[in-house]
C-alpha cells in the first residue's frame, strides 16, 4: 500500500458534527433482511442492517455483500420517516463485502434523499469519523471514532465455520467505535458528510472493520451505466505483509528496490496465501511467493494488483515474484470471476444443492468443482454422513462436476432406485466418503431458483421429470433373497425374535407435533407378518409426516404409518406383505394371565436381524412414567403409564427396542423414549406390559381403518401410599378391601394435575381426588384408570375426606395421529394435538402453528412460535381447510408475471415485488391476543398441504395450491 501524505484533511470550519444527522438522515436507511433459503456461505435467516443512498436519481443504495447475500433474498428499506420500500438486489461483489440495491424514486413520497458522495481519497490515518447507521435496529445511531490502521488484511470472522463468508484480497481500515449489530452497511463519514469507507464488521474488543471504497467506486461507475463491472481472478488468496516481514522471508530491501519496489513509499508487499487447486494459478504460483510486479507494473497493494487483473480477463499476465531467494517471472491466464459464482440452486425435497463456489473453495483450499449441499432439512442424506461442508462429486459412479451434470444423472434414476453418493469435505480433503441413500416417497415441491444477472432477482420454476417412475414391484427372485438371508435352521425362540427384527429409517417431510425434521434409524419388531405390522418406539418415529422405509435383508421396502398410540411411546407401521416371499415367524402375541411382578426373572432380547443380544435381568420395580412437557416444542408427553424397571439397567443408547420374555413368551417390550434438545427428563427408555399394546394391535388386525382415539379422564395421577391415604379420609374398611383384592398393592392413586380445563357445569375430577373404584371394581393398577372405551364412567372417589359416587364423562384422546398439515407463508399449520390443548389457556380454533421457517415473511415480523390462528385478513379461521381457502384468496396475482420479467433479464422491476399484505390474528398459549401484519412471499414460500387418508395403508399426499 502506498503511504498517504495526509494533505487532503478536511477544512473543519466549513461543517459541524452537530448538523451531520440532519444532513444525512434522509439518505441512510434501515434494511430488514430475509434469506429464505440457504445458499453458498449463508443460511436461511432474518436480520437487520443499514444502507445509504449513493445515487438519488437512479435510487441506488450501497450496503454490504453479507447484507444482500449471494442467494435468494428479500429486503425491505425503511427511510427515516418510516416509509417502507422493497429493494431490488442489483449487484453484489463476488469477493468483497459490498453490494448495490435499487429502489424506484417515484415510489418514495414526501422526502428527497441526497446521495452521499463516495470519497475514498479522503481516508487517512487519524481522520475523525462518524458511523451513521441503525445500531441494534435503532434508526440513525451515530457513533464517533478515528481511523487508525489503513492497511490491515481483511478480517477473518469465522475461522472454524463451515464456509461462512470472509472478505479476501483487499485492505481494510480499523477504527474503535461502539457500533455493533445492525450497523453493517453504514456509511463511515467525515465531517463533510462524505463516505470514506463502509462499515463491514467488528469484534468484541470494540474494534470495527471498515471496507475501503476504491473497489466500491470502481464497480459503482459500471452500475450507474447499467453494466456489470468486469472482475477477474487467478483463484488465489493474497495477503499483505510489511517490508520487515518480507525481509524475514529472505527479500532484502536492497534486492527489492533493485526490482522496482518502492520500499520507502509503501508499507509492504503482497504474498501468496492460498492457491486454489486446479485454478489458473495452480502450478504457477506457490504459497509464500512475494509479488513484485504484474505486467511490468509495481503492485504495492491490492488496488494496483486487481486493477490489472480486472482489465486482463481472458488474457495471460506476467508476474515477477520472489521465490526461495530468487526473482522469477511466471505467467497465468486471468479467469472471469463470474464463471465460478453459483447462480442456480435446486430444492430437492428441502435439500438445497448448488455449484460449489470460489468463495468456499478458497476458504478450504479445495478446487471449484462439485455440487455443494447447502442444507438438508428433511434428511435426504444420512445426517451422520452429511453436513454443510460436504460436496457431492459423483452419483451412482457418474461424475457431478456441476449442478447441470447432477440433474442429468438424476433424470436417469428411478424414484425407488438407490443413490450411491461420493462426497468430500472441502475443509479436509482426506474426509471422503461413499454411502447409499434413497429418494423419500413424499417430498415438498422440487424447484429450481435461477438468478437474473440484470436485476439480481431469482426466478423460480418447478422441475419436471427429474425423478423417473418407480421401478416395478419386486419379483419373487429378488424378494426371495430375503428368505435366503434369513433362513435359519435354529428354531429357538431367540432366533424367531431375531428374524422379526428389521432396520427402519424415518425421514420427516416437515415439522409436526412438536418435532422437527431429524432423520432417524433404528430397529422395529414385526408383530404380524400376515398384515405387515411392525412395532417400533416413538423415539424412532416421533413425527407423523415421516417417510418410512425398512430393510429386509437385501431389499428395502416403503412403509406407511399405521398408528401412533396416544398414551404409550408405541408406534405401528405397515408394509405390504405381498412385496416379500420370505417367511417371517409369527410371534403369536397374547395377553398373559398375570402381570410381571417385582422380583420376576426375565430375558431381554434386543438387536437387529443380523445381531441379537440376549441378557438375563430381573424386574426390580414398577413406577409411574411421567414425562414433562418441553415448553420449546410441546412434543408428546406420556403419563398415567406404569413402566417396568429392569436390573441391570439397559443402556439406552444400545436399545431402540427390546423384547422382555419369560419361558419363551413375550411378556413386555422395552422402548426408547422420544427426546428433544431442551428436555431435562432423565428416563431414556420404558418397559411396558404386552397387555397394554395388544388392544391397539387387535384393532389394526381387524380393520384397515386407523383406530379411533381412546378416551381418558383428562387428569394426571400420582401414587399415594396407603398410610398417607388415611390422612386424606380413606377409611380402614376401604384400605382392607383394596389389600384383599390386590395383595401386592401398596398404594392408591390421587389426581395431581388437571390436563384440560372443562366447562364449569360439567362434572369432573378435581386436584386431590382419590379414585377408589371404577364401575364398582377396585382400582388395583394405574392401567385401570388410564383409558376407557366408553363415554361415561362411574367412579367412587374420596374428595375432601368424603366418599362420593360420580358419573364422569371421558374425553377423546387422539394423541399424535395428525393427518393434515398446511404450509403457507413459511408457517406450518396443523390440528392441535393433546399436549397443546393441555397447555393452552384459550384454544380459539382448530388451527395451531407449531413453528415457521427462518427467513420467512412471518419471521421478519418477529412472530412467536406455538400459537392458535383465529383470523387471516378478516376471514375467520376455524379449520385447516379455512387456511387453504384464505391462502388461495390472497395468492399473489403478480407472481407469474414477475417470474417472466426476471427470466427475461429486465434491467429494473418496480411495483410488482412478489407478495400480498395480510393481517393475522393469533392467540398465544397463555391466552394473549396478538394482531400482526406481514407481507407474503409466494415466490420463495409456495403454499402446499399434506393430507393422509383414514386407512392404515394410506400414505401422505402432497398438494400444491
Amino acid at each position: 500500500m502506498t503511504i498517504s501524505s495526509g494533505e487532503s484533511k478536511d477544512k473543519t470550519n466549513e461543517y459541524s458534527w452537530s448538523t451531520l444527522q440532519e444532513r444525512l438522515r434522509a439518505s441512510v436507511v434501515s434494511i430488514c433482511i430475509s434469506f429464505p433459503i440457504p445458499f453458498d456461505t449463508e443460511i436461511n435467516s432474518m436480520s437487520y442492517a443499514t444502507g445509504f443512498v449513493v445515487d438519488a436519481d437512479q435510487g441506488i443504495i450501497l450496503s454490504n455483500r453479507h447484507v444482500m447475500g449471494p442467494g435468494p433474498s428479500s429486503h425491505k428499506a425503511t427511510f427515516f420517516d418510516n416509509q417502507e420500500l422493497f429493494l431490488q438486489p442489483t449487484y453484489y461483489d463476488p469477493e468483497h463485502d459490498f453490494s448495490f440495491f435499487r429502489y424506484d424514486p417515484a415510489e418514495l413520497k414526501g422526502i428527497e434523499p441526497k446521495a452521499i458522495r463516495l470519497a475514498p481519497e479522503k481516508a487517512h490515518s487519524g481522520l475523525e469519523i462518524r458511523v451513521v447507521g441503525n445500531n441494534g435496529n435503532e434508526k440513525m445511531s451515530v457513533h464517533q471514532g478515528e481511523l487508525s490502521q489503513l492497511d490491515r488484511n481483511a478480517p477473518v470472522y469465522n475461522r472454524n465455520s463451515n464456509g461462512s463468508y470472509n472478505d479476501i484480497n483487499t485492505f481494510y481500515y480499523q477504527a474503535s467505535t461502539t457500533s455493533e449489530g445492525g450497523s453493517s452497511g453504514s456509511p463511515v463519514v467525515d465531517i463533510a458528510g462524505d463516505a470514506v469507507a463502509i462499515k463491514a464488521g467488528g469484534n468484541r474488543a470494540a474494534s470495527n472493520y471498515m471496507m475501503p471504497l476504491q473497489p466500491v467506486k470502481y464497480a459503482f461507475d459500471y452500475i450507474r451505466r447499467g453494466e456489470i463491472p468486469p472482475r477477474g481472478t487467478l483463484q488465489v488468496v493474497f495477503r499483505h505483509i510489511t517490508h520487515v516481514q518480507a525481509e524475514k522471508l529472505g527479500l532484502e530491501a536492497a534486492a527489492a528496490a533493485s526490482e522496482g519496489v518502492c520500499v520507502d513509499e509503501s508499507t509492504g508487499v503482497l504474498i501468496v496465501h492460498k492457491v486454489v487447486p486446479n485454478g489458473p494459478a495452480d502450478g504457477v504460483l506457490q504459497v509464500g511467493d512475494i509479488i513484485i510486479a504484474v505486467n511490468s507494473a509495481a503492485v504495492p497493494g491490492f488496488p494496483e494488483l486487481f486493477g490489472i487483473v480486472d482489465a486482463e480477463i481472458g488474457r495471460s499476465i506476467s508476474m515477477r515474484v520472489f521465490r526461495k531467494g530468487q526473482f522469477i517471472t511466471v505467467h497465468a491466464m486471468v479467469q472471469d470471476l463470474y464463471e465460478i459464482m453459483p447462480t442456480r440452486t435446486l430444492n430437492l425435497g428441502n435439500c438445497y444443492l448448488h455449484d460449489f463456489s470460489f468463495q468456499e473453495a478458497a476458504s478450504g483450499s479445495a478446487s471449484v468443482t462439485g455440487v455443494k449441499i447447502s442444507m438438508d432439512w428433511n434428511g435426504m442424506f444420512p445426517s451422520y454422513e452429511i453436513d454443510q461442508r460436504k460436496v457431492i462429486h459423483a452419483i451412482n459412479f457418474q461424475p457431478t462436476p456441476n449442478l447441470n451434470a447432477m440433474i442429468q444423472v438424476l433424470r436417469g434414476i428411478h424414484r425407488d432406485q438407490p443413490l450411491v453418493l461420493k462426497v468430500k469435505d472441502f475443509r479436509d480433503p482426506r474426509d471422503e466418503a461413499m454411502f447409499v441413500t434413497y429418494f423419500p416417497q413424499v417430498i415438498p415441491p422440487i424447484l429450481m431458483y435461477t438468478r437474473s444477472t440484470a436485476t439480481g432477482f431469482w426466478a423460480v420454476e418447478p422441475v419436471c421429470g427429474l425423478l423417473g417412475a418407480p421401478e416395478p414391484k419386486l419379483g419373487p427372485e429378488l424378494s426371495g433373497a430375503y428368505s435366503q438371508l434369513t433362513t435359519n435352521t435354529d428354531d429357538s425362540f431367540a432366533s424367531r425374535i431375531q428374524q422379526c427384527m428389521v432396520c427402519i429409517e424415518t425421514r420427516p417431510v416437515c415439522p409436526a407435533n412438536g418435532q422437527y425434521t431429524t432423520r432417524r434409524s433404528g430397529t422395529g419388531l414385526v408383530v404380524d407378518p400376515h398384515r405387515g405390522l411392525v412395532l417400533c418406539s416413538a423415539r424412532l418415529l416421533p413425527n407423523p409426516t415421516s417417510n418410512i422405509s425398512a430393510t429386509f435383508g437385501a431389499i428395502q421396502v416403503n412403509l406407511t404409518l399405521a398408528y401412533m398410540h396416544p398414551l404409550y411411546p408405541v408406534v405401528f407401521v405397515k408394509y405390504d406383505p405381498a412385496q416379500l416371499t420370505a417367511i417371517i415367524p409369527d410371534l403369536g402375541l397374547f395377553k398373559p394371565d398375570n402381570r410381571l411382578c417385582v422380583g420376576d426373572p426375565v430375558t431381554l432380547l434386543a438387536g437387529t436381524n443380523s445381531r441379537l443380544k440376549q441378557c438375563a435381568a430381573t424386574v426390580s420395580g414398577r413406577q409411574i412414567l411421567t414425562t414433562t412437557v418441553c415448553e420449546s416444542c410441546l412434543d408428546q408427553v406420556f403419563i398415567n403409564t406404569e413402566r417396568i424397571i429392569l436390573s441391570p439397567t439397559p443402556d439406552p443408547m444400545e436399545y431402540n427396542i427390546g423384547v422382555i420374555c419369560v419361558d419363551d413368551q413375550v411378556r413386555g417390550v422395552l422402548l426408547s423414549l422420544p427426546e428433544c434438545l431442551h428436555s431435562t427428563y432423565t428416563v431414556k427408555y420404558v418397559g411396558l406390559d404386552i397387555g397394554l399394546i395388544l388392544p391397539a394391535l387387535s384393532q389394526l388386525r381387524a380393520s384397515d381403518i386407523v383406530p379411533n382415539s381412546v378416551r381418558v379422564l383428562d387428569v394426571e395421577f400420582s401414587r399415594l401410599s396407603l398410610a398417607t391415604a388415611r390422612a386424606f379420609g380413606v377409611s380402614a374398611h376401604r384400605l382392607q378391601d383394596i389389600l384383599h383384592s390386590a395383595p401386592e398393592a401398596r398404594s392408591i392413586f390421587k389426581v395431581c394435575r388437571i390436563l384440560h380445563i372443562r366447562p364449569t357445569d360439567m362434572v369432573s375430577l378435581e386436584i386431590g381426588d382419590i379414585v377408589l373404584q371404577v364401575d364398582r371394581r377396585n382400582v388395583e393398577h394405574i392401567d385401570d384408570i388410564a383409558c376407557f372405551d366408553c363415554d361415561l364412567v362411574q367412579l367412587t372417589i374420596i374428595r375432601q375426606g368424603r366418599e362420593l359416587d360420580l358419573s364422569i364423562p371421558t374425553t377423546p384422546f387422539r394423541g399424535a395421529n395428525t393427518n393434515h398439515i398446511v404450509y403457507w407463508a413459511g408457517m406450518y399449520f396443523q390440528q392441535p394435538y393433546h399436549t397443546v390443548l393441555q397447555q393452552a389457556t384459550r384454544p380459539v380454533s382448530n388451527v395451531y402453528v407449531f413453528t415457521f421457517t427462518d427467513g420467512s415473511p412471518i419471521a421478519m415480523e418477529s412472530f412467536h412460535r406455538r400459537m392458535f390462528v383465529s383470523e387471516i385478513s378478516k376471514h375467520t379461521i376455524h379449520t385447516l381447510d379455512d387456511v387453504v381457502r384464505v391462502a388461495k384468496l390472497v395468492r399473489d396475482p403478480n407472481l407469474v408475471e414477475f417470474n417472466k420479467r426476471v427470466a427475461s433479464n429486465e434491467k429494473m422491476i418496480s411495483g410488482i415485488i412478489p407478495g400480498r399484505d395480510v393481517v393475522i390474528r393469533i392467540v398465544m398459549l397463555n391466552g394473549e391476543d396478538v394482531l400482526k401484519s406481514f407481507r407474503t412471499n409466494d415466490q420463495y414460500f409456495p403454499a402446499w398441504q399434506l393430507r393422509r387418508g383414514p386407512r392404515i395403508d394410506d400414505n401422505w399426499v402432497l398438494e400444491e395450491f
